[in-house]
């Protein structure tokens, strides 16, 4: 039995079919667009008519690269991104620890060194003793890779100067051979793997993810690829979306990503339009911040570092061989130009092999600095480009610093990137970063943090229009999930989800994009989102 049918008039839709394709009405039947076209065969062809009266229509945005749950599990917790002074950041320990019973511990998110007045280095151990000499204290720089750890947590973890972390690099250690307390990945793990889970029931977790959803709604969301990242406690529970979207709950469409291969035989795309099984991911190198990205000449700012690799290049290949090999799509954090080396060789091994179709998709995710014989390769590869527009928005003061001149005009080359052929999508890393969407496409359009810096932007050969920018947030998102037939864009057959906005960001200044605001979220033709008047 099929439902009411109703027409959307008298509006200004943009389909994202193609640059500059419009229609002023469409029809929504079944959670699907039955029509689009003029207003009056819209309205003739529908049970109830809605006039839009001008409003701007776009399709509705798909954020591919998010930890959802970690998102959720911030939601209402030690939160650090106000901190701009490690005296700050003492003092916001140690007021919060007066509320936490002694020996339990505390653990807090998103602090950003880089902006502190007084003090850039990383908390040390001695810094968060003096705070919180009571208890055990894991906190992580908004990057999601850097964690600082006192005396009591390094402690908990057996962490002290006979430790041999798993990957050499992921332990500072000071001149006297002790650790200072810094640590990051998979010897952060060791710690964050000790501090109590934030909902121990699956109905607490369903809370906290529909409470987080609705943020992403807020702005104009309507799908998400959550990424698993188990070694920096960043994890994702697929039985969560399966039981919201069981219980009519679930707002938003899910691709999901896991750090680990299943241990059953399935292909990616397993699932139905609301939660699917996505694609097998692994963390190849670390970040630009905490000097961890791979890098294949040292940092300008750390002659000597080139940074540390998770999986040397013969373990790498194996891993995306087998992946390939078990039909899974694959995904790979690769940051510095190291990294991404690495990966497209692995690539080149695994297509060479037989083990990548020409239809792979293989998701280069971050993919932040190139050089031009990586772009000569990649773009002769089956590959999709996970980019994070808004890492230029959080990473533009300092990322000179880390590369120099010479290396920044290969920094985030997207426009080259789609010149050259190559498929881009769009995502946030959140929490690590601001999940905005338009924040994003302000960085991707701007070339510029939000406040403007640098004045005229960086690189600007590099900068996206207006069109290109919103292509990574819609029908390339859906492209990198295989389902470009099943939504991204405005068309007859696809799934009605869609967004009215405040303005039209193909005519309004591209300074604001940051400031668009949603007026209304549709996921399959059932309202998500309405902004309050």
């Amino acid at each position: 039995m099929t439902g009411t049918s109703t027409a959307y008039i008298n509006g200004n839709i943009y389909t994202m079919e193609e640059e500059g394709s419009r229609c002023e009405a469409f029809v929504v039947k079944d959670g699907k667009f039955a029509f689009c076209g003029s207003s009056e065969e819209a309205a003739a062809a529908a049970d109830e008519v809605i006039d839009l009266k001008g409003a701007n229509v776009l399709p509705g945005l798909i954020d591919s690269h998010h930890h959802l749950y970690a998102y959720a599990c911030i939601l209402g917790s030690l939160t650090l991104d106000h901190v701009k002074s490690m005296q700050e950041l003492k003092d916001t320990l140690r007021e919060y620890s007066k509320h936490v019973p002694k020996g339990e511990w505390i653990f807090g998110f998103g602090f950003e060194n880089e902006a502190f007045t007084d003090d850039k280095r990383l908390p040390t151990k001695e810094i968060l003793d003096e705070a919180c000499p009571d208890h055990p204290v894991l906190i992580n720089r908004w990057c999601m890779h850097f964690f600082s750890a006192n005396s009591l947590a390094l402690k908990a973890a057996g962490i002290d100067r006979d430790f041999v972390p798993e990957v050499e690099g992921t332990v500072i250690f000071g001149e006297d051979g002790e650790p200072t307390g810094v640590l990051s990945d998979s010897s952060a793990q060791k710690v964050s793997d000790l501090v109590p889970p934030s909902f121990s029931t699956i109905e607490k977790r369903m809370d906290a993810v529909e409470n987080a959803i609705k943020k992403l709604n807020e702005k104009g969301l309507t799908g998400v690829h959550p990424v698993q990242g188990r070694h920096v406690d960043l994890m994702e529970y697929m039985n969560v979306y399966q039981e919201l979207d069981l219980e009519g709950r679930l707002n938003i469409r899910v691709y999901l990503g896991y750090d680990e291969l299943p241990n059953m035989d399935l292909r990616s795309g397993l699932g139905d339009e609301m939660v699917k099984y996505g694609y097998y991911k692994l963390f190849l190198d670390g970040a630009f911040g905490g000097h961890t990205a791979a890098m294949i000449e040292p940092y300008s700012d750390d002659p000597g570092n080139t940074g540390v690799l998770n999986y040397t290049q013969e373990e790498l290949n194996d891993l995306i061989c087998e992946a390939g090999r078990r039909h899974l799509q694959t995904g790979v954090h690769v940051i510095g130009d190291k990294a991404g080396e690495m990966l497209i060789t692995a690539i080149e091994t695994a297509k060479d092999k037989g083990f990548l179709s020409e239809d792979a998709r293989f998701r280069m995710i971050h993919l932040q600095l190139l050089n031009e014989d990586m772009i000569a390769r990649v773009k002769k590869l089956p590959v999709v480009v996970d980019t994070q527009p808004v890492f230029i928005h959080t990473d533009m003061r300092w990322i000179e610093d880390r590369v120099g001149e010479e290396r920044m005009k290969y920094m985030n080359p997207w426009k080259r990137l789609i010149d050259e052929g190559m498929i881009l999508t769009a995502g946030s890393d959140s929490p690590g970063a601001d999940f905005d969407p338009w924040l994003g496409m302000f960085a991707a359009v701007n070339r510029t943090s939000a406040d403007g810096f640098p004045e005229g932007g960086s690189h600007m050969e590099h900068a996206l229009s207006v069109y290109e920018a919103l292509c990574m947030y819609t029908k390339n998102a859906a492209y990198a999930s295989f389902e470009e037939d099943i939504k991204g864009s405005i068309r007859e057959g696809k799934l009605a989800d869609f967004i009215i906005v405040d303005r039209d960001i193909f005519k309004c200044p591209a300074t604001e994009l940051k400031d668009v605001k949603v007026l209304s979220t549709f996921l399959g033709g059932r309202n998500v989102f309405e902004a309050d008047e």
